[in-house]
């Protein structure tokens, strides 16, 4: 008997990790990405124990591991560089955790994630925008921007914040979603970029935070000598036009007025921004929160940013998506052809499916991805505190959760990196 299809929507890094899991239980999946050929994407993620245990189990841990360095310090300052705290905890992480954290291009992950996809011999469409999902009693039918339909058992919508999965899915239960809303003064709108690690920085492995008024810069290594910046500020407008990779000819200016809007701050930041190859500013976006019933169907499943889209401030967005992938993957049941309950285990994915996997799946996992997305936003108010009376309450709090032996710090990280499991 042909192995189940799955339908697999999204190429970013859910829906590689799937597909390998799925592959190996037995499953055929399918791959579909919209963008026409996968390629520069973002800048970097921090990529924290938590994920970084998944990622091991396809074995691609080492790979991100090689390509940067571990994590082995966090340093928080005030915007002239002025240290409000900082700890060695991470260099803990690999022992306590079974892996470090680290960061990584994005570019390289999306990348090393498509070949370890093909290696498997798993089909990656590209160009295939996904505009239709037709339901029925023990398969779903998905119908593509080529015009082209694919028939498989399920579909797993891992298609990120814009997510066409989602709004489809909504759609069926008459909730009409459209584009994702700008946080605005929220959380304002975030440049990236990577450079070459300046001098006074490259003494150890750190995730760097330095807070002024109304602006927010944070960075961290991506390789031994390329470090990843973002820098988040408040926008009073919309202005999605602008939020795209600069030319080379825009790229001097765009240096020249992040400069003069960090005059005064750290003079490594300013070196950052000037040995910067590439600029990059969007907007910070955000969707209502789905219910745990939202986030399925009869023959349909969200997983990472498709159903709890996260602000990037806990640094858990793919992470989050990690554990995502853990738990529906283990939760499913196992289809190799040498396995006992073969014929047994087949009988779940019948009309069943959506109350006896992707129900306990959302159930367990929405409450601990609410928790964080709304700390994450709760978070990224804080960093951008605007006017002296709030960032001096905020600096305040920064240092205070150093004092001791760091026990908030600690009990944040333990909450996150223990799991998903340990």
């Amino acid at each position: 008997m042909a192995p189940p299809t799955v339908l697999i929507i999204g190429c970013g890094v859910a829906g590689p990790v799937l597909a390998i899991l799925l592959k190996r239980k037995g499953y055929q999946p399918i791959v579909f990405e919209k963008v026409r050929e996968l390629g520069t994407a973002g800048a970097s993620l921090m990529v924290m124990s938590n994920g970084l245990k998944v990622f091991d189990l396809i074995g691609v841990a080492d790979d991100i591991k090689n390509e940067s360095i571990p994590l082995a310090a966090l340093w928080d300052a005030r915007a002239s560089g002025e240290v409000l705290g900082q700890s060695t905890l991470p260099s803990t992480f690999a022992e306590k955790y079974r892996q470090p954290a680290t960061g990584i291009k994005r570019t390289s992950l999306n990348l090393l994630l498509k070949n370890k996809v093909l290696e498997a011999g798993i089909e990656v469409r590209e160009g295939w925008g996904l505009v239709d999902i037709q339901e029925h009693e023990d398969s779903v039918t998905a119908t593509f921007s080529n015009g082209e339909s694919v028939t498989g058992s399920f579909l797993i919508g891992c298609d990120g914040i814009k997510s066409a999965s989602r709004v489809l899915l909504q759609k069926q239960k008459g909730v009409e979603e459209g584009t994702p809303s700008f946080t605005g003064l929220t959380q304002g709108a975030k440049t990236a970029f990577l450079s070459e690690t300046p001098e006074p920085l490259r003494d150890i492995a750190a995730m760097r935070n330095w807070y002024g008024d109304g602006v927010h810069v944070i960075a961290y290594p991506v390789g031994p000598t390329t470090m990843s910046w973002a820098l988040t500020q408040r926008e009073t407008q919309e202005r999605e036009e602008t939020w795209r990779p600069f030319t080379a000819d825009e790229l001097k200016i765009q240096q020249d007025d992040l400069c003069r809007l960090l005059d005064g701050w750290d003079a490594s930041i300013a070196q950052g921004v000037r040995s910067a190859e590439r600029i990059i500013k969007f907007g910070l976006f955000d969707r209502v929160e789905l219910k745990p019933e939202q986030w399925y169907s009869k023959r349909c499943v969200l997983v990472g940013d498709a159903a709890h889209p996260t602000s990037p401030h806990l640094g858990q967005g793919a992470n989050q998506a990690m554990e995502d992938c853990y738990h529906l993957s283990t939760a499913l049941p196992n289809l190799s052809p040498d396995s006992e309950d073969y014929s047994k285990n087949l009988e779940v994915l019948g009309n069943t499916l959506s109350e006896t996997i992707f129900h306990p799946f959302a159930e367990k996992r929405q409450p601990r991805t609410s928790i964080l997305v709304k700390g994450a936003r709760a978070l990224g108010e804080r960093r951008v505190a605007v006017g002296p009376e709030k960032g001096s309450e905020r600096d305040q709090a920064i240092a205070q959760s150093y004092e001791g032996d760091a026990a908030a710090v600690v009990a944040k990280f333990e909450g996150l990196l223990s799991q998903p499991f340990n």
